[in-house]
C-alpha cells in the first residue's frame, strides 16, 4: 500500500458526526430538484475524510495489514465562473499508519510531508474534477492526492432535475499505481446513483443519496506480459448534500474486495481480500 492512500474513493472516506440543529421534515415524494454544487468568492469549508481498511495479504507478499488514514482539508472559493467552481484549499491535519498485523509500522509516516500542502481544484456543478495541481508534491505524490479527491466519497451529481427513487450512473478510471495497489492497470469504479430521500432542515433542502459501487480491473498488458489481474468488489456510500446551499455535508461508506493475481512462473494465484470503512464530512 502506498503512503497516502486516502479513501480512499474514489473513494472517494466511522463518520464524524454532523450537527442538525432542526429536525428534518420529510418534503413530497414529486418534488423535483436540481442538484448542483454552489459557492460564492471567499467561501470557505472544511472537510475531514478518514479511512481504515483491513488487507489480508498472501505471506509470500507482506503478510496482512491495517491502514488508518485521516485528511483534514479547508476548502476557499477562488472564483466561479459559468458551470465551473475554482477552489484553493490547504490541508490543516493529516496522518497515516499502515501495520503489520503484528503491529509493526511497515511504512514510515510520511504525514509531516503532506500539513500545510495547498492544492487548487476546480469542478463543474455536476462535481466533476476538471483541475487538481499540487504545488510543491513530486508527480507520484500528486497522483495519489488527485486520486483521493476523486474518490473521497463524494459522487458525481445528476444532468438532469431528479426526484425520489431516480437513478443516474458515473465511471470513475484511476491507476492502480496511484492508490497504491501493486498492479498493472486501472482500477475502475461503476457508480448507480439513486436520490433516496428529500427533507427540510431549518431553511435548507437536504438529500439523502445512496452509491452503490462496483469495481472492476482494467489490466495495462504492455506493463507486465503474461501478469493476470481480476478485481471484485463493491462499495456503498450514504451521501447528504444540502440543496439549497450546493454543498456536500457527509459521506459514509463501507467497501469490500478482492483482487486476484497470477504471475507468470510463479504456479499460483495471489489473492488480495480488502474490507473497511469510510467517511467525508463537514465540519466547519
Amino acid at each position: 500500500m502506498d503512503r497516502f492512500l486516502v479513501s480512499l474513493r474514489k473513494g472517494g472516506s466511522a463518520l464524524v458526526p454532523l450537527l442538525i440543529l432542526t429536525a428534518a421534515a420529510p418534503l413530497q415524494a414529486q418534488d423535483a430538484v436540481r442538484l448542483r454544487l454552489d459557492s460564492t468568492a471567499g467561501e470557505s469549508l472544511t472537510y475531514r475524510f478518514e479511512l481504515n481498511l483491513d488487507i489480508a495479504v498472501p505471506p509470500e507478499l507482506g503478510g496482512n495489514q491495517r491502514l488508518e488514514s485521516l485528511m483534514v482539508l479547508q476548502q476557499t472559493t477562488r472564483d466561479v465562473r459559468g458551470d465551473t467552481l475554482y477552489f484553493d484549499s490547504t490541508v490543516q491535519d493529516v496522518s497515516f499508519s499502515l501495520r503489520a498485523a503484528e503491529g509493526a509500522e511497515m511504512l514510515p509516516d510520511a504525514s509531516a510531508d503532506f500539513l500545510g500542502q495547498n492544492i487548487r481544484t476546480a469542478f463543474t456543478r455536476r462535481a466533476e474534477p476538471i483541475i487538481i495541481e499540487i504545488e510543491g508534491l513530486d508527480p507520484q505524490a500528486s497522483a495519489q492526492v488527485r486520486s483521493a479527491l476523486r474518490q473521497g466519497g463524494f459522487p458525481t451529481l445528476p444532468e438532469r432535475a431528479v426526484r425520489v427513487g431516480d437513478r443516474w450512473k458515473d465511471t470513475v478510471r484511476i491507476r492502480a499505481a496511484d492508490m497504491g495497489m501493486a498492479a498493472p492497470g486501472f482500477l475502475i469504479l461503476i457508480n448507480d446513483i439513486s436520490l433516496q430521500r428529500l427533507s427540510r432542515s431549518g431553511s435548507s433542502t437536504i438529500a439523502d443519496i445512496l452509491v452503490e459501487t462496483a469495481y472492476d480491473f482494467e489490466p495495462d498488458r504492455d506493463a507486465f506480459p503474461g501478469v493476470s489481474v481480476e478485481m471484485t468488489g463493491s462499495r456503498a456510500d450514504s451521501v447528504r448534500f444540502d440543496v439549497t446551499r450546493g454543498h456536500f455535508l457527509s459521506a459514509r461508506g463501507a467497501q469490500d474486495f478482492t483482487m486476484s493475481l497470477t504471475v507468470p512462473g510463479l504456479g499460483q494465484a495471489f489473492a488480495v481480500r480488502g474490507s473497511g470503512e469510510s467517511s467525508a464530512g463537514l465540519i466547519d
